[in-house]
């Protein structure tokens, strides 16, 4: 797959559970960047399902000037009164915070708005690479708890003990570019 990515093979059913875990450097960003077609890889081939979200590790605000349900709505069909009520429904944010422009987010904040974006919206494959970076406890809690009922197919990228140890699915360990471990779940 890339120069430092080298997979056999690596099937996601609908509606799985994988981990991702090994050191930095070891492909894991790699790997959700082919996934979510980013990149090509070098050899091979990639069958990915049509709607893929995909939460990146580094933070990517765009628009500092919108507002926090401006951000939100982007791109979306739909009626300001239907975005507000759809992002409220989610616990992310109160309604004042709706108001708020995203430069005055933390980075923690403007997470919550990928966040938000990415689980109110269908997808058949969810890529979270490091998405517990920069939340509270109790916002990766509300994570959890939302991908406990998400029933499409996940991947998680995290260093997060908590949410390894927590983890239910199959895990993929990375070594050095390699799979050195796939435990099936």
């Amino acid at each position: 797959m890339g120069e430092r990515l080298r997979l056999g093979s690596l099937r996601i059913l609908p509606g799985e559970r994988l981990l991702v875990t090994g050191p930095n450097g070891a492909g894991k960003s790699t790997l959700m960047q082919v996934l979510s077609g980013e990149l090509v890889p070098d050899a091979g081939t990639v069958k990915r399902p049509p709607r893929v979200g995909y939460l990146r590790q580094e933070d990517r605000p765009g628009r500092m000037d919108r507002t926090v349900l401006g951000a939100f709505a982007e791109g979306r069909p739909g009626t300001i009164d239907e975005h507000a009520d759809a992002l409220l429904s989610l616990g992310l944010f109160r309604p004042a915070d709706l108001r708020l422009r995203v430069g005055q987010l933390s980075y923690g904040q403007r997470r919550r708005i990928d966040v938000a974006r990415l689980v109110s919206r269908p997808v058949d494959l969810l890529l979270l690479d490091e998405p517990t970076n920069h939340l509270s406890p109790l916002l990766v809690e509300q994570l959890e708890e939302a991908l406990s009922v998400y029933q499409g197919a996940v991947v998680i990228v995290t260093h997060d003990r908590r949410m390894r140890a927590a983890f239910q699915g199959s895990r993929l360990e990375l070594k050095n570019g390699h799979a050195t471990t796939l435990q099936p779940t």
